[in-house]
This record gives C-alpha cells, sequence and structure tokens, in this order.
C-alpha cells in the first residue's frame, strides 16, 4: 500500500475525483492510498483507493459514536471501461470483499449515443429532459458534466445522478486515442447509497437504477437496454471463478 503521491497519473487523477469528499481536520488529516493490481498502472481502474478520514467516515463515525479514525473507505473504481483492460484479478478481490463487508454506496452507469452535447450552456435542455421525468435536485454543470445533487423523484434509492460526455472525457482528459466512430458517446451515471451487503441488497435497489435508466433511454428515443454487461459483472461478483479479463474495445489503433 503506497500514498498516491509515489504515482503522479493516479495522484493527479485520485486528487480531482476525491476534491469533494476531502476533509480539513488537522488532527485527522485526510490521506490518499493504493494499491495497484496491475503492475505499472497508471488509471484509477485496476487499483484499490483506500481513503482515511474522508467525509463518508466522519459521518459514519459521528453517526456510530466512534473516534474520527475509526472507518475507512475503500473504493473500486472504473469496473467497465471501453478505453481499458480491466483485469480478471480485481473481480475475485472485489467478491471478497463485499461478501466480508458492507457496502457503502455503489454507481451504477450505462453508456448511449446522443448528439445533445453535455455544456453549461445546454443543462436547461437536460433539465427539461429530467423533468419529463419527474426528477429534480440541485443541478450543476461543470465543463462537460453535469451533476444532480440531492435528487428527488420517484426513484428514491437515488443518492446522486451524473451525467457526461464520455468521449471528451477519455480523449481530452485522459489523453487516450478514442476511434472517431465514439464521438457521440455519453454516459449516465448513478450513485445509491447502500450501507448494506452488496449482494443481499443490490438485487432490490439496483431496480430504481435500471428503471430510470430505461426511461431516460426510451425518452431520447433508445429503445434497446442491454443489461449483458451488469449481468456479467454481477455474476463475477457472486462467483469470481468465473471472471475473466475485460479488453478494451474503443482505442483506435
Amino acid at each position: 500500500m503506497r500514498s498516491t503521491t509515489r504515482n503522479k497519473s493516479i495522484d493527479e487523477f485520485a486528487k480531482d475525483k476525491f476534491k469533494g469528499i476531502k476533509t480539513n481536520d488537522k488532527f485527522y488529516p485526510f490521506k490518499m492510498r493504493y494499491i495497484n493490481i496491475k503492475p505499472r498502472n497508471k488509471s484509477l481502474s485496476n487499483t484499490i483507493i483506500i481513503l482515511d478520514n474522508s467525509k463518508a467516515c466522519f459521518e459514519l463515525s459521528k453517526k456510530n459514536k466512534k473516534a474520527k479514525d475509526y472507518y475507512i473507505e475503500v473504493q473500486f473504481n472504473g469496473l467497465y471501461q471501453p478505453s481499458k483492460q480491466i483485469e480478471a484479478e480485481v473481480w475475485k478481490i472485489l467478491s471478497k470483499m463485499i461478501k466480508r463487508f458492507k457496502a457503502y454506496s455503489v454507481d451504477i452507469a450505462c453508456d448511449f449515443d446522443d448528439d445533445l452535447a453535455v455544456s453549461k450552456p445546454r443543462e436547461f435542455k437536460h433539465q427539461e429532459r429530467f423533468s419529463k421525468l419527474k426528477i429534480f435536485g440541485d443541478f450543476h454543470t461543470y465543463k462537460t458534466s453535469m451533476y444532480i445533487n440531492n435528487p428527488q423523484s420517484k426513484y428514491y434509492k437515488l443518492e446522486r445522478i451524473l451525467l457526461y460526455d464520455k468521449y471528451e472525457k477519455q480523449k481530452h482528459y485522459h489523453k487516450e486515442n478514442i476511434k472517431r466512430e465514439f464521438v457521440r458517446w455519453k454516459r449516465l451515471e448513478l450513485t445509491l447509497k447502500i450501507k448494506d451487503k452488496f449482494l443481499d441488497r443490490i438485487e432490490n435497489d439496483i431496480n430504481d437504477a435500471l428503471d430510470l435508466m430505461q426511461d431516460y433511454l426510451r425518452m431520447i428515443g433508445i429503445w434497446h437496454f442491454n443489461m449483458r454487461m451488469i449481468l456479467e459483472q454481477t455474476k463475477y461478483l457472486n462467483n469470481p471463478r468465473w471472471a475473466k479479463t475485460f479488453k478494451p474495445y474503443a482505442l483506435a489503433s
């Protein structure tokens, strides 16, 4: 286990991703550490991130009347990235973790093609779309990402909604050579609070996320909703002996 400062690429990505959960307690300082599952890895995929004294840790410690530094937060990020190879070992390790410990939250995402740009000038258009599904909340657009914090809707399990331009992010932020055919690539990402054993709860809790995704895609004229990947991932978590490496297919040769 190393400090993220030992790996420049991971440190930069981690600082950007986790800036919203950083705390400023001088007695219990926020720390980021990592374990590389893939040798010479330079992304948050294939990496275990360990966070000390995050906002979630402090909230949980206060709720359960524990010392501030009683809990640590462990994150597995980027479990499905069409532009990256995700090692089978990730699923084997994660399977053991979720069977032993409670999951605090989980992100579920779907990828699709859409011509409507994700940007500040187009924020109102996206708000109109979500309002048709009776989804309201605190909308905030930053560059090519739009966040809906504290969403209010019939999809009651949702903690946050994120819509972003996946092509732009991978092409310009991660500096990946993405195939031109993916230029309309968008991602809808939903955060659910679990606070229980993942496999005990996910079968029921995931329905809210899947319903929202399907309703959203139908609203913009996409009628085919492929669940193959999420079913495959769940199978690997249940029985990691089936786990296999996911190969990238979005990179130009």
